[in-house]
C-alpha cells in the first residue's frame, strides 16, 4: 500500500510518454460514463499497445477501472444498471434495515461470493494494465492508494474497492489494514483520480469525468456542517474532509485544466449527465448507458489521437 506520503511514487517509473486512464466516481453516474468507458476500450483502444499502463478510478469509479483491467465489461453494466433489479441492491428499505442505502455487503464481496456477479480476478491479476485506487483512512485522515500488487485474492480486491467507493451517510464503512476506511472521493484530489495517477509518476492523462465541464461544488453550508460534525463526531477528520471537499475539488478541476492546456491530459466529460449519484430507476439507468455508450463511440477518435493510435 502506498500512503499519503512524498515516498509513494511507483518503485519503477513509468515511460514518460505512459499513459494513465483515470475514471471520476459519481455512484450511479457510472451507468453513463462506464458504458463510455466500455466504448472506448473496445477493440483494444485503451491498451497498453498504445501506451495505456495504469487504470485508476476513486469511488464508483474504481470499480469501472477494475472491470476494464479485467476486460469484464459486462460487469460495468450489470453492477450501474442491472442490478438495481436485485433485491437487497439498495434503496430506503436497505437503509431501514441498517444496509446502508447501497447495501455494500451485496455490492462487492457478496455478489462475488454468491456467484450473481463474478469477476475474472485471473484475467485482472495478469493484465499488463496496472490498477490502482484510494480511500481515507478515517483515524489519520490519510489518502490510501492501494495497486494491483497489494491485493492477495478477489474478494481482498473486492473490499478494497468497496473501501474506495464507502458513501458517507449512504453506505457502511469497512475496516482495512487496521483503519476504518471512507471514500476516496474525501482524500487527495477530492475525487479527481488523475492525482492517484501523478503519485505513481505518470505525467500523461486520460480522464473521465462524470460531471458537465461547467460543474463547481458549492461551499458546505452551516447547517450541513453541522449534520457531518454530528454524524461523524467518532471521526473528526472525515467531518473535516467533508467540508473542506468543495474547495479541494474545485483546485484538482483547475489544475486538471492547466494539464490539458499543456496537451498532457485528455478531459473527457458527459454531454449531459441525467442521473444523480442515488439514482436507482432501471429505465433511467437503462437510458442513460446507452447515451453514454453513443457518447463513447463519438470519442473515440480524439482519444486514438491522443494516444498516437
Amino acid at each position: 500500500m502506498d500512503n499519503d506520503t512524498p515516498a509513494q511514487a511507483a518503485s519503477a517509473a513509468p515511460s514518460a510518454d505512459a499513459v494513465a486512464l483515470c475514471v471520476e466516481g459519481g455512484g450511479m453516474r457510472m451507468a453513463y460514463m462506464g458504458a463510455l468507458v466500455c466504448a472506448l476500450a473496445e477493440d483494444g483502444l485503451l491498451s497498453a499497445g498504445n501506451g495505456v499502463t495504469l487504470a485508476c478510478g476513486i469511488s464508483a469509479g474504481s470499480s469501472v477501472t477494475a472491470n476494464f483491467v479485467a476486460n469484464v465489461p459486462w460487469r460495468t453494466r450489470a453492477m450501474f444498471v442491472d442490478a438495481v433489479t436485485s433485491e437487497g441492491f439498495g434503496g430506503v428499505r436497505e437503509l431501514a434495515r441498517g444496509h446502508g442505502y447501497f447495501n455494500a455487503d451485496y455490492l462487492y464481496e457478496g455478489c462475488i461470493e454468491d456467484g450473481s456477479y463474478p469477476f475474472d480476478y485471473e484475467s485482472f491479476r495478469q493484465s499488463h494494465c496496472d490498477y490502482a485506487c484510494q480511500a481515507l483512512e478515517a483515524d489519520t485522515g490519510r489518502t490510501a492508494i492501494w495497486r494491483k500488487r497489494d491485493f492477495t485474492d478477489v474478494i481482498d480486491m473486492a473490499s478494497h474497492i468497496r473501501a474506495s467507493s464507502t458513501m458517507p451517510l449512504a453506505m457502511r464503512p469497512i475496516m482495512i489494514d487496521g483503519h476504518l476506511m471512507f471514500d476516496g472521493g474525501l482524500g487527495r484530489g477530492a475525487g479527481i483520480p488523475y492525482t492517484i495517477a501523478q503519485a505513481l509518476g505518470y505525467e500523461r492523462f486520460i480522464v473521465v469525468r462524470s460531471r458537465v465541464k461547467e460543474y463547481r461544488k458549492k461551499p458546505v453550508s452551516r447547517a450541513m456542517a453541522e449534520v457531518y460534525f454530528r454524524w461523524a463526531e467518532e471521526w473528526p477528520l472525515v467531518a473535516k474532509a467533508l467540508i473542506d471537499r468543495p474547495f479541494a475539488y474545485n483546485e484538482s478541476i483547475e489544475a486538471l485544466d492547466a494539464l490539458e492546456r499543456e496537451g498532457r491530459a485528455l478531459v473527457i466529460y458527459p454531454d449531459e449527465m441525467p442521473l444523480k449519484s442515488t439514482t436507482i430507476d432501471y429505465r433511467q439507468l437503462d437510458s442513460a448507458w446507452k447515451a453514454g455508450s453513443a457518447q463513447g463511440q463519438r470519442e473515440r477518435e480524439r482519444v486514438a489521437a491522443f494516444l498516437g493510435a
